[in-house]
């Protein structure tokens, strides 16, 4: 009975695992951050969230007692997280059960705390000291929360995509040789007893070069191609994701869960920073929503929803730097919104609004304009555009959420004439609609065009969309 309980044991773990990752819900949470001489009190802030927003947890970078008490009874999720100079003096038992006494327990459970991270982006620190202690003070950290009578608080820590040494292709996914052994076995191992989260950093804006601009940003592309597995990805988030999860399953670790900490798009920047726009972090956290919450997963992970943090909730006009680290925010300290991709109630369906400038004014953005009948602009394929390119079209539009490409199949009303450049422009056309008919949604690595006149012999009209897609 023993060995026949260590032989299977492994494997219904695992069966659990799968079963429990599928389940998982898309929590929409965010990073609140301080650095602002001008934000509002953590009071308003909870309930601006909890009545205004979809948000469901918060991520902090301190453990603010004022944050704490302000969210109190407000039902939303609370992460906090222990300062990376207290890692070493946690290793001892009597200094995590002084640290979880003083920060967590005098708010627990009136305050829905989830979850202490211990340190962030240690191993970005490249501090001896820091690493070599981070997963004791880890375990010492849990064996703190029990002992006060706290078991369902999650210890975890946050990482940089910088623990990878390969992430390219992202099937070949690896950590550090050296940190492999020494710290992600150990921690991993730590995670899966626990049942907590590895928390992961995936800035795909730190990534971003103009050539691979529409890759970064969600938008169409022809794909980046991994020939071990045959697969091509069309953004780089999903890739960025996979890398992590080859890792951590090469280190035999495939079942722990794994949860996005920090990700975004900054607003503005200086005029060196031509990146950083309202329309590109439109493009990608709205794109990055549909991405966690669908189900869809990613290549190495499908069917699957992720836990996800958004950076960040505010502008805070205190943090050092280039003008881009004080425009990450959704919101403006007035909590008006620097731009909605349907954060804000209610509003979940409206297309994201661009910003209308107002001299000496602060207001609102204006809603993009949804789709309307009949409006006389196509998004069709270059004459220069090769069936190659055209073809990488097809495949990204259809792998959308919400997009319906059975009238191209056999057998559909657009199918003929049978060829690429034919359904290519029906695809196109219709994201191009879908999206608010803006130019940038027709470029498709240069391979698009906004025509003025109908280009079709096909043109049907979806009613239930309000809209007209053509080839």
């Amino acid at each position: 009975m023993g060995t026949r309980h260590n032989n299977f044991a492994p494997v219904l773990r695992l069966i659990a695992a799968v079963l429990s990752l599928s389940a998982t819900a898309s929590a929409i949470g965010v990073n609140y951050g301080t650095l602002g001489n001008n934000l509002p009190t953590p009071a308003t802030v909870a309930k601006f969230l909890k009545t205004k927003t979809i948000i469901e947890s918060v991520k902090l970078f301190n453990a603010d007692p004022d944050i704490l008490r302000a969210f109190a009874g407000s039902g939303l999720k609370v992460t906090v997280t222990i300062p990376n100079g207290l890692i070493p003096s946690l290793t001892k038992d009597d200094e995590a059960r002084g640290w979880i006494n003083d920060h967590i327990a005098p708010f627990y459970p009136k305050t829905k705390i989830n979850r202490v991270l211990v340190g962030n982006e240690i191993m970005a620190t490249l501090d001896d000291n820091l690493i070599s202690n981070l997963v004791p003070a880890m375990k010492a950290v849990h064996r703190a929360l029990v002992k006060a009578g706290i078991d369902d608080v999650q210890v975890t820590t946050a990482h940089a995509m910088g623990i990878l040494k390969v992430s390219e292709p992202p099937s070949a996914g690896q950590f550090w040789p050296g940190h492999d052994v020494a710290v992600y076995a150990p921690m991993l191992q730590f995670l899966r007893e626990t049942d907590a989260p590895f928390m992961v950093n995936p800035y795909s804006y730190f990534g971003y070069a103009p050539s691979i601009a529409d890759y970064a940003l969600f938008r169409p592309n022809r794909g980046v191609h991994d020939s071990h597995t045959n697969i091509t990805y069309y953004n780089m988030f999903d890739a960025m994701m996979d890398a992590v999860y080859s890792a951590i399953k090469a280190m035999g670790y495939a079942d722990v869960d794994i949860v996005v900490a920090e990700t975004g798009w900054p607003s503005a920047g200086d005029p060196n920073q031509p990146a950083c726009t309202v329309d590109n972090a439109i493009s990608f956290n709205g794109n990055l929503l549909k991405a966690v919450t669908s189900g869809k997963g990613t290549p190495l992970m499908p069917n699957r929803k992720f836990e996800t943090y958004i950076f960040s909730l505010f502008n805070e006009n205190l943090k050092p730097g280039q003008s881009n680290e004080r425009n990450w925010g959704l919101f403006r300290p007035d909590f008006s919104a620097v731009y909605d991709v349907g954060i804000l109630k209610n509003k979940q369906s409206r297309p994201a609004p661009r910003p209308a400038p107002v001299a000496n004014k602060q207001s609102r953005p204006a809603p993009r304009p949804a789709p309307v009948a009949g409006k006389k602009s196509w998004c069709v394929p270059k004459a220069s555009a090769s069936d190659q390119a055209l073809q990488a079209n097809i495949n990204y539009v259809c792998s959308q959420k919400g997009m319906d490409c059975r009238p191209i199949q056999a057998g559909g009303p657009c199918f003929g004439p049978n060829n690429v450049r034919s359904h290519a422009s029906f695809v196109m056309n219709s994201f191009y609609r879908l999206n608010g008919a803006r130019p940038f949604n027709c470029d498709f690595a240069g391979t698009g065009v906004v025509a003025n006149s109908d280009p079709s012999k096909c043109f049907i009209f979806f009613s239930s969309l309000g809209l007209f897609v053509n080839t």
